[in-house]
């Protein structure tokens, strides 16, 4: 079972679907993750803390929105963004938690606009 939906502002990031799914066991997949969101990869605190964590600042978002049980759709054809994507996915299966603690997800999240972007995480 999947929802595949637009990640954006708009539909206030889906904060209510991505909890029906959770509790239903249906994955939620993302689309126009990227584009929709560019402001919150692109916050000057997302840019230095994707720095610091050896990332892309697009690479720092797909990190976010898999700690929030997103799975980001990727329709790049960019050989070098898929390579990343891949190795970015590698570190978060070898076990590597990318983000340490709540602050750190927050940077990302109230970049986005929407006030209960967290609110699976709090569940």
């Amino acid at each position: 079972k999947v929802v595949e939906n637009r990640f954006y502002s708009d539909s206030g990031h889906d904060v209510e679907i991505r909890s029906f799914c959770e509790k239903n066991d249906i994955e939620y997949q993302s689309f126009w993750t990227l584009a929709a969101n560019r402001d919150a990869y692109s916050h000057p605190e997302a840019l230095e803390l994707a720095k610091k964590k050896g990332l892309s600042p697009e690479g720092l978002f797909y990190a976010f929105c898999m700690a929030l049980g997103i799975s980001p759709m990727n329709g790049s054809t960019n050989e070098v963004h898929m390579k990343e994507d891949i190795a970015l996915m590698n570190r978060i299966r070898s076990g590597e938690k990318i983000f340490e603690d709540s602050n750190e997800m927050g940077i990302i999240g109230n970049a986005l606009g929407t006030s209960n972007w967290n609110t699976i995480l709090d569940e």
